[in-house]
């Protein structure tokens, strides 16, 4: 893994052990272009637009979920906050829409849209649902789009210069760019699942269960793929959690160990 251009995680068991609440779960980015305020600026207006197309639509705010997302996003930012301190210092929010097929997605600043159309085409359990918020998480917790900028940028004539909104163009119309970043986007994607599970089960959600979200996308994968694929197919990102279930496993018994110990 490139630390000069993603975060790498590290996992520290003995720390757990020993009694300390952060298990260190993210290391802050190196050598990013822009600061994480002109990025997050960009995201906020993304939320803003969102918003206001979603309410212009009549299909701002939840339906059914209400308690229930609230819940568990709450739960999952309380441990984000105690594991990372770029966790910490997010505003996060949840926003949700109804009768749309936004799907999940996060942007840079810790803001979180989800539809409640996704909970209800694919059932999903307590567990499964924590999985797509805290993925989503960890995309702004490891500072993805200023990554994928960041990596766009070096690919880009270094004579011009070039603000955040610029590469936004340059990414909408240069396809042999996006095409290029395919490996950094697809990293990022694996990134967030581990980190997401990490993260979920340290907040109480059992990691089995949370693979069911990835289970059904293998279920529904039909084997066609995009000329540019933003994310990995839903096979390899199902095995690599699969192979992180007995990490999972040990950060939770030692979180629980912990608990009994103290006074």
């Amino acid at each position: 893994m490139n630390a000069g251009c993603r975060r790498v995680l590290t996992l520290a068991l003995t720390a757990a052990c020993a009694g300390a609440p952060a298990l260190e779960l993210a290391y802050e980015p190196t050598s990013l272009n822009w600061t994480a305020g002109e990025v997050g600026r960009i995201g906020t207006e993304t939320l803003q637009q969102t918003v206001a197309s979603a309410a212009a639509r009549d299909r701002l705010g939840c339906v059914q979920h209400c308690e229930r997302l609230q819940r568990i996003f709450d739960r999952l930012v309380a441990e984000a906050r105690r594991q990372t301190p770029r966790a910490a210092v997010l505003p996060w929010s949840l926003t949700v829409l109804h009768h749309d097929d936004t799907g999940a997605f996060a942007l840079p600043d810790g803001q979180v849209v989800v539809s409640e159309t996704l909970i209800e085409d694919r059932g999903l359990s307590d567990e499964a649902l924590a999985f797509v918020l805290a993925h989503e998480m960890a995309h702004s917790i490891l500072e993805h789009e200023r990554q994928m900028l960041t990596a766009g940028r070096l690919l880009l004539p270094r004579q011009v210069e070039r603000s955040v909104p610029d590469m936004y163009v340059e990414l909408e119309h240069n396809f042999g760019l996006l095409k290029s970043l395919e490996p950094v986007l697809q990293q990022g994607e694996f990134e967030a699942d581990e980190l997401g599970l990490l993260l979920a089960a340290l907040a109480g959600f059992a990691p089995a269960r949370q693979l069911e979200f990835m289970q059904n996308e293998v279920a529904e994968d039909d084997g066609r793929r995009p000329v540019a694929a933003t994310h990995p197919p839903a096979t390899e990102r199902l095995a690599r959690l699969q192979e992180r279930l007995p990490l999972a496993w040990r950060l939770v018994q030692a979180r629980r160990e912990h608990a009994t110990r103290r006074p």
